[in-house]
């Protein structure tokens, strides 16, 4: 499948370095990907909590392999076991991985509460990263059906 989209020019082959696995992009991409490739890219950071079970989750190794993170969905994992939380979703910042949420929906009252926050151990908590998360958190509410956010002992 991969040989015939990469014949038919629908996709092109990339090496990331410091990895054997052959990664491919889109041919209508190109433009971008020289952009990247060159550092020129106007490419705006931007918060979003990815779902565990997103296809950008499905390959662990891959994941520590291209952004050092290690995820685990704990699920599954007894309350006691666990070292995040039941239902947690990584936190994408721009080009990498700043840490972890467990944010559940009360739906009947309409509030979005945040059970936990983890950030990663290098990162610094700035204002352009609070402002980031709140407005995340606003548009996660949302899509839950909530009108407000509960996470004061957080920021």
């Amino acid at each position: 499948m991969l040989d015939r989209l990469t014949k038919s020019d629908k996709i092109r082959p990339v090496m990331v370095e410091g990895i054997k696995t052959m990664f491919y992009y889109r041919s209508e991409d190109d433009d971008l990907m020289q952009q990247i490739i060159e550092e020129s890219a106007d490419l705006k950071p931007r918060m979003s909590f990815i779902a565990p079970l997103d296809p950008l989750l499905w390959d662990k190794s891959l994941i520590k392999a291209l952004w050092d993170f290690q995820y685990s969905w704990e699920i599954y994992t007894p309350a006691v076991k666990r070292k995040y939380g039941y239902y947690t979703l990584p936190i994408l910042f721009g080009d990498r991985f700043f840490g972890r949420i467990e944010a559940v929906p009360d739906r009947k009252n309409g509030v979005l509460h945040v059970k936990g926050l983890w950030w990663e151990p290098d990162i610094k908590q700035t204002k352009k990263l609070d402002a980031a998360l709140t407005s995340t958190l606003k548009r996660f509410a949302g899509f839950n059906g909530c009108k407000s956010v509960s996470l004061d002992k957080f920021i």
